[in-house]
Protein backbone atom coordinates (compact mmCIF):
# COMPACT_ATOMS: atom_id res chain seq x y z
CA UNK A 1 0.00 0.00 0.00
CA UNK A 2 2.45 2.67 -1.17
CA UNK A 3 1.74 3.44 -4.91
CA UNK A 4 -2.30 5.30 -4.45
CA UNK A 5 -4.16 6.37 -7.44
CA UNK A 6 -7.49 8.50 -7.14
CA UNK A 7 -9.24 8.70 -10.51
CA UNK A 8 -11.91 10.75 -10.80
CA UNK A 9 -12.25 14.69 -8.35
CA UNK A 10 -15.22 14.44 -7.99
CA UNK A 11 -16.64 14.79 -4.34
CA UNK A 12 -15.47 11.18 -2.94
CA UNK A 13 -12.45 11.57 -5.00
CA UNK A 14 -11.80 14.43 -3.41
CA UNK A 15 -12.37 13.14 0.02
CA UNK A 16 -10.71 10.31 -0.51
CA UNK A 17 -7.76 12.16 -2.00
CA UNK A 18 -7.71 14.90 1.32
CA UNK A 19 -7.56 11.76 3.55
CA UNK A 20 -4.59 9.79 1.61
CA UNK A 21 -2.33 13.02 1.80
CA UNK A 22 -2.97 13.64 5.29
CA UNK A 23 -1.54 9.86 6.29
CA UNK A 24 1.17 10.42 3.66
CA UNK A 25 2.14 14.13 5.44
CA UNK A 26 1.45 12.68 9.22
CA UNK A 27 4.15 9.33 8.55
CA UNK A 28 6.09 10.47 5.18
CA UNK A 29 8.40 7.60 6.38
CA UNK A 30 5.98 5.09 5.09
CA UNK A 31 6.82 6.86 1.54
CA UNK A 32 3.24 6.93 0.13
CA UNK A 33 2.96 8.22 -3.24
CA UNK A 34 -0.64 9.56 -4.10
CA UNK A 35 -1.47 10.46 -7.84
CA UNK A 36 -4.62 11.83 -9.03
CA UNK A 37 -6.17 11.73 -12.18
CA UNK A 38 -8.05 14.48 -13.72
CA UNK A 39 -9.12 16.32 -16.41
CA UNK A 40 -10.23 19.59 -17.92
CA UNK A 41 -10.17 22.67 -15.57
CA UNK A 42 -9.92 19.92 -12.60
CA UNK A 43 -6.63 19.41 -13.37
CA UNK A 44 -5.19 23.03 -14.07
CA UNK A 45 -6.95 24.15 -10.48
CA UNK A 46 -4.80 20.86 -8.43
CA UNK A 47 -1.79 21.12 -10.42
CA UNK A 48 -2.10 25.07 -9.59
CA UNK A 49 -3.44 25.06 -5.92
CA UNK A 50 -4.04 21.48 -4.67
CA UNK A 51 -7.23 20.50 -4.08
CA UNK A 52 -9.02 22.35 -1.09
CA UNK A 53 -11.07 20.33 0.99
CA UNK A 54 -14.03 21.75 3.49
CA UNK A 55 -15.77 19.40 6.26
CA UNK A 56 -18.60 20.04 7.45
CA UNK A 57 -17.99 21.88 10.11
CA UNK A 58 -16.38 24.71 7.79
CA UNK A 59 -12.83 23.79 7.91
CA UNK A 60 -10.81 24.42 4.75
CA UNK A 61 -7.48 22.69 3.95
CA UNK A 62 -5.56 22.32 0.96
CA UNK A 63 -4.04 19.45 0.33
CA UNK A 64 -1.05 18.20 -2.22
CA UNK A 65 -1.03 15.44 -4.04
CA UNK A 66 2.63 13.91 -5.27
CA UNK A 67 1.46 13.67 -8.78
CA UNK A 68 -1.70 15.05 -10.96
CA UNK A 69 -1.90 13.66 -14.26
CA UNK A 70 -4.56 13.06 -16.88
CA UNK A 71 -2.42 10.06 -18.34
CA UNK A 72 -2.63 6.96 -16.29
CA UNK A 73 -0.48 4.91 -18.51
CA UNK A 74 2.31 6.61 -17.43
CA UNK A 75 2.42 5.46 -14.16
CA UNK A 76 3.74 2.61 -12.44
CA UNK A 77 2.57 0.02 -11.30
CA UNK A 78 -0.31 0.63 -8.34
CA UNK A 79 -0.85 -0.61 -5.30
CA UNK A 80 -4.65 0.60 -4.94
CA UNK A 81 -6.74 2.61 -7.42
CA UNK A 82 -9.84 4.00 -5.94
CA UNK A 83 -12.69 4.62 -8.98
CA UNK A 84 -14.15 7.69 -7.87
CA UNK A 85 -15.76 8.49 -11.63
CA UNK A 86 -19.50 8.73 -12.75
CA UNK A 87 -21.13 5.48 -14.06
CA UNK A 88 -20.68 7.05 -17.43
CA UNK A 89 -17.18 7.51 -17.79
CA UNK A 90 -16.28 3.79 -16.29
CA UNK A 91 -15.54 1.67 -18.89
CA UNK A 92 -12.94 4.41 -20.29
CA UNK A 93 -11.88 4.85 -16.46
CA UNK A 94 -11.05 0.84 -16.33
CA UNK A 95 -9.27 0.98 -20.02
CA UNK A 96 -7.18 3.58 -18.96
CA UNK A 97 -5.68 1.78 -16.10
CA UNK A 98 -5.09 -1.20 -16.85
CA UNK A 99 -1.84 -1.09 -18.37
CA UNK A 100 -0.29 -0.35 -14.69
CA UNK A 101 -2.58 -3.34 -13.22
CA UNK A 102 -0.62 -6.19 -11.48
CA UNK A 103 -2.22 -9.37 -10.09
CA UNK A 104 -2.01 -7.50 -6.79
CA UNK A 105 -3.39 -4.31 -7.79
CA UNK A 106 -6.62 -3.35 -5.41
CA UNK A 107 -9.18 -1.60 -7.49
CA UNK A 108 -11.33 -0.51 -5.39
CA UNK A 109 -14.81 1.02 -6.94
CA UNK A 110 -16.69 3.88 -5.12
CA UNK A 111 -19.84 4.16 -7.54
CA UNK A 112 -23.55 4.49 -6.96
CA UNK A 113 -24.72 1.60 -9.21
CA UNK A 114 -25.20 -2.48 -8.23
CA UNK A 115 -23.64 -4.13 -10.67
CA UNK A 116 -20.17 -1.99 -10.46
CA UNK A 117 -18.11 -5.15 -9.42
CA UNK A 118 -19.28 -7.13 -12.68
CA UNK A 119 -18.77 -3.82 -15.09
CA UNK A 120 -15.41 -3.56 -13.65
CA UNK A 121 -14.48 -7.20 -13.75
CA UNK A 122 -15.35 -7.47 -17.48
CA UNK A 123 -13.13 -3.90 -18.32
CA UNK A 124 -9.96 -5.00 -16.25
CA UNK A 125 -7.26 -7.03 -17.37
CA UNK A 126 -6.02 -8.11 -14.31
CA UNK A 127 -6.71 -6.54 -9.97
CA UNK A 128 -7.83 -7.51 -7.16
CA UNK A 129 -11.58 -6.12 -7.40
CA UNK A 130 -13.34 -5.07 -3.95
CA UNK A 131 -17.17 -4.74 -4.12
CA UNK A 132 -17.29 -1.80 -2.12
CA UNK A 133 -19.32 1.78 -1.06
CA UNK A 134 -19.00 4.77 0.83
CA UNK A 135 -21.47 6.60 2.28
CA UNK A 136 -20.31 10.54 2.44
CA UNK A 137 -22.06 13.18 0.53
CA UNK A 138 -19.69 15.72 -1.42
CA UNK A 139 -19.88 17.38 -4.03
CA UNK A 140 -17.45 19.90 -6.32
CA UNK A 141 -18.24 23.49 -5.67
CA UNK A 142 -15.54 24.57 -8.23
CA UNK A 143 -12.39 22.60 -10.13
CA UNK A 144 -10.36 21.67 -7.05
CA UNK A 145 -12.83 23.05 -5.04
CA UNK A 146 -14.63 19.85 -2.62
CA UNK A 147 -17.17 20.79 0.24
CA UNK A 148 -18.25 17.45 2.16
CA UNK A 149 -22.15 18.24 3.11
CA UNK A 150 -22.78 15.19 5.09
CA UNK A 151 -21.77 11.19 6.01
CA UNK A 152 -19.10 10.18 7.49
CA UNK A 153 -17.16 8.81 4.70
CA UNK A 154 -17.25 5.39 5.98
CA UNK A 155 -16.57 2.62 3.36
CA UNK A 156 -17.74 -1.20 3.80
CA UNK A 157 -15.48 -3.08 1.36
CA UNK A 158 -15.12 -7.14 1.03
CA UNK A 159 -13.88 -10.21 -1.06
CA UNK A 160 -13.57 -10.12 -4.35
CA UNK A 161 -15.42 -13.19 -5.29
CA UNK A 162 -12.40 -14.83 -7.31
CA UNK A 163 -9.60 -14.31 -4.32
CA UNK A 164 -11.80 -15.39 -1.69
CA UNK A 165 -9.58 -15.17 1.39
CA UNK A 166 -7.59 -12.29 0.55
CA UNK A 167 -5.57 -10.60 3.43
CA UNK A 168 -7.47 -7.05 4.06
CA UNK A 169 -4.79 -6.42 7.02
CA UNK A 170 -2.64 -3.82 5.09
CA UNK A 171 -5.84 -2.14 3.91
CA UNK A 172 -7.07 -1.68 6.90
CA UNK A 173 -4.17 -0.32 8.49
CA UNK A 174 -3.90 2.01 5.60
CA UNK A 175 -7.44 3.49 5.97
CA UNK A 176 -6.62 3.42 9.88
CA UNK A 177 -3.73 6.18 9.04
CA UNK A 178 -6.21 8.06 6.46
CA UNK A 179 -8.52 8.27 9.69
CA UNK A 180 -11.25 6.68 6.75
CA UNK A 181 -13.46 4.81 8.99
CA UNK A 182 -13.38 1.27 7.17
CA UNK A 183 -15.61 -2.02 8.08
CA UNK A 184 -14.05 -5.62 5.92
CA UNK A 185 -17.20 -7.41 5.53
CA UNK A 186 -15.68 -11.09 3.34
CA UNK A 187 -19.48 -10.82 1.50
CA UNK A 188 -20.15 -6.98 1.04
CA UNK A 189 -22.68 -7.53 -1.57
CA UNK A 190 -25.39 -7.30 0.73
CA UNK A 191 -24.07 -3.75 2.23
CA UNK A 192 -24.24 -2.90 -0.82
CA UNK A 193 -27.97 -3.97 -1.90
CA UNK A 194 -28.74 -1.96 1.75
CA UNK A 195 -27.31 1.25 -0.55
CA UNK A 196 -28.85 1.10 -3.58
CA UNK A 197 -31.53 0.52 -1.84
CA UNK A 198 -31.77 4.07 -0.84
CA UNK A 199 -30.18 6.01 -3.50
CA UNK A 200 -31.78 3.93 -6.29
CA UNK A 201 -35.51 4.30 -5.07
CA UNK A 202 -35.09 7.68 -4.18
CA UNK A 203 -32.57 8.65 -7.08
CA UNK A 204 -35.46 7.46 -9.02
CA UNK A 205 -37.93 9.42 -7.57
CA UNK A 206 -36.15 13.17 -7.04
CA UNK A 207 -34.88 13.08 -10.73
CA UNK A 208 -38.60 12.00 -11.93
CA UNK A 209 -40.76 14.69 -9.95
CA UNK A 210 -37.77 17.18 -9.20
CA UNK A 211 -38.71 17.04 -5.75
CA UNK A 212 -36.72 17.42 -2.30
CA UNK A 213 -36.62 14.82 -0.11
CA UNK A 214 -38.95 16.21 2.32
CA UNK A 215 -41.17 17.21 -0.62
CA UNK A 216 -41.47 13.14 -1.20
CA UNK A 217 -42.25 12.36 2.18
CA UNK A 218 -45.05 15.05 2.01
CA UNK A 219 -46.58 13.32 -0.77
CA UNK A 220 -48.53 10.28 -0.36
CA UNK A 221 -48.11 9.71 -4.44
CA UNK A 222 -44.53 10.12 -4.16
CA UNK A 223 -43.88 8.32 -0.66
CA UNK A 224 -45.70 5.20 -2.45
CA UNK A 225 -43.66 5.28 -5.74
CA UNK A 226 -40.59 5.16 -3.55
CA UNK A 227 -42.02 2.70 -1.92
CA UNK A 228 -43.13 0.64 -4.78
CA UNK A 229 -39.69 0.95 -6.38
CA UNK A 230 -37.92 -0.29 -3.18
CA UNK A 231 -39.65 -3.18 -3.03
CA UNK A 232 -39.03 -4.47 -6.73
CA UNK A 233 -34.99 -3.67 -5.96
CA UNK A 234 -35.32 -5.60 -2.44
CA UNK A 235 -37.02 -8.70 -4.31
CA UNK A 236 -34.54 -8.74 -6.89
CA UNK A 237 -31.65 -7.90 -4.12
CA UNK A 238 -33.23 -11.62 -2.06
CA UNK A 239 -32.82 -13.40 -5.85
CA UNK A 240 -29.28 -12.33 -6.49
CA UNK A 241 -28.41 -13.09 -3.28
CA UNK A 242 -29.89 -16.53 -2.81
CA UNK A 243 -27.91 -17.16 -6.24
CA UNK A 244 -24.75 -16.25 -4.81
CA UNK A 245 -25.49 -17.84 -1.40
CA UNK A 246 -24.89 -14.66 0.35
CA UNK A 247 -26.26 -13.53 4.17
CA UNK A 248 -29.99 -12.70 4.11
CA UNK A 249 -31.36 -8.92 3.78
CA UNK A 250 -34.04 -8.80 6.14
CA UNK A 251 -37.40 -7.02 4.51
CA UNK A 252 -37.25 -4.37 7.22
CA UNK A 253 -34.82 -2.98 5.28
CA UNK A 254 -37.39 -1.94 2.88
CA UNK A 255 -38.88 0.51 5.27
CA UNK A 256 -35.74 1.56 7.00
CA UNK A 257 -34.60 2.72 3.56
CA UNK A 258 -37.45 4.63 2.80
CA UNK A 259 -37.15 6.10 6.59
CA UNK A 260 -33.59 6.98 5.81
CA UNK A 261 -34.33 10.52 3.80
CA UNK A 262 -35.62 11.87 6.78
CA UNK A 263 -31.77 11.86 8.73
CA UNK A 264 -31.56 14.42 5.27
CA UNK A 265 -32.44 17.90 5.01
CA UNK A 266 -36.11 18.99 3.84
CA UNK A 267 -34.53 20.71 0.53
CA UNK A 268 -31.76 17.72 -0.03
CA UNK A 269 -31.83 15.60 -3.42
CA UNK A 270 -29.54 13.33 -5.13
CA UNK A 271 -26.87 13.85 -7.40
CA UNK A 272 -28.41 11.87 -10.02
CA UNK A 273 -31.37 14.56 -9.85
CA UNK A 274 -29.45 17.42 -10.16
CA UNK A 275 -27.61 15.78 -13.19
CA UNK A 276 -31.17 14.94 -15.03
CA UNK A 277 -32.12 19.07 -14.79
CA UNK A 278 -29.07 20.22 -16.54
CA UNK A 279 -30.01 19.92 -20.31
CA UNK A 280 -27.47 17.32 -22.45
CA UNK A 281 -25.43 16.77 -19.46
CA UNK A 282 -24.67 12.84 -18.90
CA UNK A 283 -26.35 11.14 -16.50
CA UNK A 284 -26.40 7.94 -14.36
CA UNK A 285 -29.88 6.72 -15.51
CA UNK A 286 -28.37 3.67 -17.08
CA UNK A 287 -27.04 2.38 -13.69
CA UNK A 288 -30.71 2.98 -11.94
CA UNK A 289 -33.63 2.57 -14.11
CA UNK A 290 -31.59 0.71 -16.58
CA UNK A 291 -30.35 -1.34 -14.58
CA UNK A 292 -33.30 -1.94 -12.22
CA UNK A 293 -35.16 -2.71 -15.66
CA UNK A 294 -32.64 -5.48 -16.67
CA UNK A 295 -32.74 -7.66 -13.78
CA UNK A 296 -36.07 -7.42 -13.18
CA UNK A 297 -36.50 -9.10 -16.85
CA UNK A 298 -33.35 -11.82 -16.12
CA UNK A 299 -35.26 -12.84 -13.02
CA UNK A 300 -38.40 -12.75 -13.87
CA UNK A 301 -39.53 -9.81 -11.66
CA UNK A 302 -41.79 -7.50 -12.55
CA UNK A 303 -40.85 -3.93 -12.55
CA UNK A 304 -43.75 -1.18 -12.86
CA UNK A 305 -42.68 1.45 -10.26
CA UNK A 306 -39.14 1.55 -11.98
CA UNK A 307 -40.18 1.51 -15.78
CA UNK A 308 -42.65 4.67 -15.09
CA UNK A 309 -40.07 6.69 -12.97
CA UNK A 310 -37.32 5.50 -15.80
CA UNK A 311 -39.50 6.55 -18.74
CA UNK A 312 -40.39 9.24 -16.87
CA UNK A 313 -36.70 10.67 -17.15
CA UNK A 314 -35.29 9.86 -20.37
CA UNK A 315 -38.62 9.80 -22.70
Amino acid sequence: MKNICVFGMGGIGGYMTSRFVSARNVEPKDGLFITCIARGESLKALRENGLIFRKTDGQESSFRPDLVTDNPGALSEQDLIILSVKGYDLAAACAAINPILTPRTLIMPLLNGIDIYERVCAATSSGIVLPSCIYISAVRQAPGRIAQAGGKGNIIAGDDPRHKGFDAAPLASLMAKAEIPFEWQADSFPALWRKYLFIASYGLVTAMSGKSFGQILESSELSAQVQSILKEIYAIAVAKIAVAKGAALPDSVIMSSFENARNFPYEATTSFARDVQVPGKPNESELFGATILRLGAELGIPTPATKAAHEAIVG
